[in-house]
């Protein structure tokens, strides 16, 4: 019979999941773990803080809609996954969080970083075990990436104290080592109701398409594609599904949300809107939806169909099956003349920001980045936001090419700085043969700064471009339009700092732009590295967002 200790059960489990990286920072009470990992060739990725670990875990999830996997070791180690762990609780985000814990032995006889971090994240996962005899490692673990994909998504967090972790049983006499955890029923929609549903969708002059998060973990990108080319639909993706039907197919009008105006005229005009796996919140308000217009909502969770809104029909299950229902049951559709006065309000709006893209004011203005950035995002660019007002320029202005490759900040209401270094990484280390670019603040820079390091040392190679305005931009610009700008501003400003200067010191590629011409160039020469680079774009912090 042989002997095997706990981290050797727990990375059974990991393999069997199809886990390649576990992202984090090195610990003793969670070593063996880390270490029986390593040897069976699944990668630690050793960050610099455990909060882009799990900002990591949480990027790896968009980018492959897999769950993502992070570690902490006991007390302060796992209470620093906390962030990540609530904004993919928000964002309903796949992710595994493992923390360490003192042995049983050590509970409150104040022994080195004991902590009740089970409380803490029981308040911002979905699902919080702690792990009770090292026989049952495979069930918890098992049963914990159930919970994170199954109904909606989010994350879970498993605690293991150390003696169950280092102690060593035998490995026949573990329990519920199964060949999978998962079950891969999809709950459908009555044959009934599908036939209402066609009805409402084939009677619809104006429907447009809301497509979210839910229909992005469905893995529905084909389903929704084949939906609204046959009923010949207008839709707009939102965060996690940004590109789920790629920028540029000639149905995608834009990002779905009602801060855009493409989007919130078209909500406003529409008849029937369509909801696949999204609800209403920060960036789509139920303000947004007019009384004259019937809502058909789609989603995983029955408690979230009638949410904030009246709904004329909802339809609970799965958004890939239900999808499919739908476009079997229906005819073609012909919505020529309302898809084309979309059309021809996207282009004008763009037409409207057109003499921003060209322009040569200097300090630059964050249009004339945008419009560089855009014409260097081809169907193999993942692209990453991250900041206040880089991000509203970014999200509204930079496409999205297709599922898993646009990671924003802005994906759900939680909205932590400091997402896009780990994202951008997380994502390269899914997708190594796309490129990846950064666009983030220099404040939102900060907060990953020293993950540069550790791209260096795992051959991680993204292409950062900072819009630095030396400032804490975003709340700069909402205080002056509330108070005006003729008054001091506390604790807003930050320095005019050579962030490619701090590239350069742990062996990244970087340059420091000042006028709108070198933008190109300097974007251009960063791509051909064949290592970590970052542009340091100085731009005019008096242009704020503008929608």
């Amino acid at each position: 019979m042989a002997l095997v200790n706990g981290g050797k059960l727990i990375q059974k489990v990991f393999e069997k999941e199809g886990v390649k990286y576990i992202f984090g920072i090195p610990g003793g009470h969670i070593y063996p773990m880390m270490e029986a990992c390593e040897a069976a060739g699944i990668k630690f990725i050793g960050v610099r803080n455990e909060m882009n670990a799990a900002f990591m875990a949480e990027g790896w999830a968009f980018a492959t809609g897999k769950p993502g996997v992070c570690t902490g070791t006991a007390g302060p180690g796992a209470t620093n996954m906390v962030t990540g762990a609530a904004n993919a609780y928000c964002n309903q985000a796949p992710m595994i969080l493992v923390g360490g814990k003192a042995r049983v032995c050590e509970y409150e006889s104040n022994q080195l970083q004991d902590f009740n971090t089970m409380d803490v994240f029981k308040a911002c996962t979905k699902y919080a075990r702690q792990i009770p005899d090292g026989n049952r490692i495979p069930e918890y673990f098992g049963r914990a990436f159930a919970e994170a994909r199954r109904n909606t998504p989010g994350p879970v967090y498993v605690e293991i104290p150390r003696d169950k972790v280092e102690a060593c049983v035998y490995e026949e006499d573990t329990v519920y080592l199964q060949d999978t955890w998962q079950c891969e029923t999809r709950p459908a929609a009555s044959q009934a109701d599908i036939a209402k549903a066609v009805e409402m969708i084939q009677n619809a002059k104006m429907p447009v398409a809301i497509v979210g998060s839910g229909a992005f973990w469905s893995g529905a990108a084909e389903e929704v594609t084949a939906f609204i080319e046959k009923g010949n639909i207008p839709v707009f993706t939102r965060n996690a599904a940004r590109g789920l039907v790629p920028d540029y197919h000639p149905l995608a009008m834009c990002i779905g949300s009602d801060k855009h105006p493409v989007c919130a005229a078209a909500l406003q005009n529409a008849d029937l809107v369509i909801m696949i796996g999204t609800r209403t919140g920060y960036t789509l308000s139920k303000e947004a939806f007019p009384k004259t217009a019937k809502i058909l909502r789609i989603d995983i969770n029955g408690a979230a169909i009638s949410d904030q809104l009246d709904i004329a029909m909802g339809l609970v299950g799965d958004a890939k099956t239900i999808v499919a229902q739908l476009t079997e049951a229906m005819q073609p559709g012909d919505h020529k003349e309302w898809v084309g006065q979309l059309v021809e309000s996207r282009d004008a709006m763009v037409g409207f920001m057109s003499q921003a893209f060209m322009s040569p004011q200097v300090p630059i203005h964050p249009l004339r980045l945008c419009a560089e950035l855009r014409q260097r995002i081809d169907k193999d660019t993942i692209v990453v936001i991250d900041g206040g007002d880089t991000a509203s320029w970014g999200n509204m202005l930079l496409p999205a090419m297709g599922p898993g490759q646009l990671l924003t900040i802005a994906t759900g209401s939680f909205g932590p700085l400091g997402v896009g270094v780990p994202y951008a990484m997380a994502a390269k280390l899914a997708h190594p043969d796309k490129k990846v670019i950064l666009l983030t603040g220099d404040g939102a820079f900060g907060y990953g700064a020293m993950e540069y390091d550790t791209m260096m040392r795992y051959g991680i190679n993204i292409t950062t471009v900072i819009l630095n305005d030396s400032c804490w931009g975003m709340i700069k610009n909402s205080e002056a339009k509330r108070s005006g700008q003729d008054k001091e501003f506390v604790g807003l400003y930050l320095r005019d700092t050579n962030y490619e200067k701090m590239a350069e010191v742990v062996g990244c590629y970087g340059e420091q732009v000042t006028k709108p011409e070198e933008i190109g160039p300097a974007i251009d020469r960063a791509l051909a590295q064949d290592k970590p680079s970052i542009i340091n774009v100085m731009t005019d912090v008096k242009i704020g967002f503008a929608f």
